[in-house]
């Protein structure tokens, strides 16, 4: 079973490294971008999707994205660090994965080693190490390094601590994207929790439905909408996108834990 999943998934892999992806920049573009990619085209296939699937919060399909690219290429940096970001704080599957960004980025360029760095700091934020105390300003210099970054662009701003001007750089953030025919979903998802967090519920609700037409495919967005109105006290209709959250991928543990309460 496990060889029919891997050669279908090596063939939909060569599909789409036919077409242009629209969510990063290449390596081959002149810039200072965290340095994604290595020398195997699937592993950084693999690496690519792990990476959009971890800014869409859907950590159950990255971690399993990001491991698999690690078995075509195990030169590669990123996928560690996002995985240590992932694992369990003080396990030794994260101090392996720490070990090996460690090691691995040395030959890199600079935005790359302010990456791996944040591993370096307290993980004391919501998710660990990229939202911590000290993040900011690791984020700040790799978007000074790199103003083009994606990836880099939404943790910056996530980041910051201003509530209005953080919701005002993401905003600028997405449409920036979606100008140049990039994915920006994952900003709108962002932007309908900051507005949340204002108490600015019908723009939440606004940008929290942008996240589902952007994403419809992904189950975030509904797990995103069913937390939204449970925040506003409709269990039934935040029950019913939890749901769809699981339809979409039956694995998403956040989707199974709520409804489990709400049963």
């Amino acid at each position: 079973m496990r060889n029919i999943f891997l050669l279908a998934l090596t063939i939909t892999l060569f599909a789409c490294q036919q077409q242009k992806d629209p969510f990063i920049h290449p390596a081959s573009l002149e810039g200072n971008y965290i340095e994604w990619l290595g020398d195997n085209r699937i592993a950084n296939e693999l690496a690519l999707t792990g990476m959009y699937h971890f800014m869409n919060a859907e950590q159950e399909k990255a971690f399993t994205y990001f491991e698999e690219a690690l078995r075509y290429d195990p030169s590669m940096f990123a996928p560690h660090v996002c995985l240590a970001e992932m694992s369990s704080d003080g396990s030794e599957k994260q101090k392996y994965h720490i070990e090996q960004a460690k090691k691995n980025v040395e030959d890199n360029n600079m935005t790359s080693k302010k990456f791996v760095s944040i591993l370096d700091i307290e993980p004391d934020g919501y998710w660990g190490y990229f939202d911590s105390s000290q993040a900011l300003g690791l984020w700040k210099e790799m978007h000074e390094l790199e103003p083009k970054g994606n990836f880099i662009k939404a943790f910056y701003a996530y980041n910051i601590k201003d509530l209005d001007e953080s919701i005002e750089t993401l905003e600028k953030f997405a449409n920036q994207a979606k100008e140049e025919g990039e994915r920006y979903g994952h900003l709108l998802n962002t932007l309908g929790y900051k507005y949340m967090a204002k108490g600015d519920m019908n723009s939440a609700m606004s940008y929290f439905s942008a996240y589902i037409k952007e994403y419809e495919d992904g189950y975030n967005p509904y797990d995103s909408m069913g937390e939204y109105w449970l925040n506003n006290g409709d269990t039934l209709t935040a029950k019913s996108y939890y749901q769809k959250a699981v339809e979409k991928f039956p694995f998403a543990s956040n989707a199974k834990s709520v409804l489990s309460k709400l049963e």
